[in-house]
């Protein structure tokens, strides 16, 4: 009983540092946190601690945070031996979730490109055949987020819908891009990040405006009203509007690779 009153304060503590500091930190802190956090719920999930919950979430709120933080705390009270918290303070607990995330690091590291695209890779290839290079011509899925974790529009994982038989039916498994790597049919960053792919790799690309949708005439472009809406919101922020200057604000892809023709 001991044991699992300590696991699971460790727990509590651990959930209220989390939020703590998401609250409090810097934006690029956040935007960093926003990321791990999206990648040990999936993890998650795909090992089946928690039920399917945050990967299929279109952004990431101080609430999902909180619930995320709030699943580990009740398994700790069923299966006390799952929550690995060791923590007695809040102190030793940001000590234990540094090394958490120095860990996770080192396994799976951010790739930083010369023309200052970041990408991590969320599932690697796991099926033979040939790699994604210049001249490639691939099937492609995406997805599309504000830095802050904004869902803009997507293609194929399942957001939008599309016309199937005469009904509205979710694109997930019914949509895909064509693109042929060079010819920018996708931002000049999103296809430095394609090299090196295999087929059903995924990966999580951070993406500069300078290598954005400028570079290809705004190419893919949103079907839907709100993904629209979306990308004229996004321009304005490039540029500026009423009082606010121009920023220079990323976007953030999630892209799959379906196929790849040599």
């Amino acid at each position: 009983l001991k044991m699992v009153a300590i696991n699971i304060l460790g727990c509590i503590t651990l959930s209220l540092w989390t939020g703590l500091s998401y609250s409090f930190a810097p934006r690029p802190t956040i935007q960093r946190m926003k990321l791990n956090f999206q990648l040990s719920a999936q993890n998650a999930e795909d090992d089946g601690i928690i039920p399917p919950l945050f990967h299929s979430r279109q952004s990431i709120s101080r609430a999902d945070l909180f619930e995320y933080s709030s699943r580990i705390v009740g398994l700790s009270l069923i299966l006390p031996g799952a929550a690995h918290a060791k923590c007695t303070d809040i102190e030793s607990c940001r000590e234990e979730g540094e090394r958490k995330i120095e860990a996770d690091l080192k396994l799976n590291p951010i790739m930083r490109l010369s023309d200052g695209v970041n990408y991590r890779v969320l599932r690697p290839s796991a099926l033979p055949g040939p790699k994604v290079k210049d001249g490639s011509s691939i099937e492609l899925i995406y997805s599309i987020s504000t830095a802050s974790g904004q869902y803009m529009y997507s293609k194929g994982f399942g957001f939008e819908k599309v016309n199937f038989g005469g009904k509205l039916q979710s694109d997930l498994g019914l949509d895909s891009m064509r693109v042929v790597v060079g010819e920018h049919n996708v931002p000049v960053g999103i296809e430095s990040a394609l090299i090196g792919m295999g087929r059903g790799e995924r990966r999580r690309v951070e993406l500069p405006p300078g290598v954005g949708f400028e570079t290809s005439n705004w190419q893919p472009s949103p079907t839907s009203r709100r993904g629209i809406t979306q990308i004229e919101q996004y321009k304005k922020k490039l540029v500026g509007f009423g009082s606010q200057p121009a920023f220079p604000a990323e976007t953030v892809w999630d892209i799959e690779v379906l196929g790849i023709r040599n």
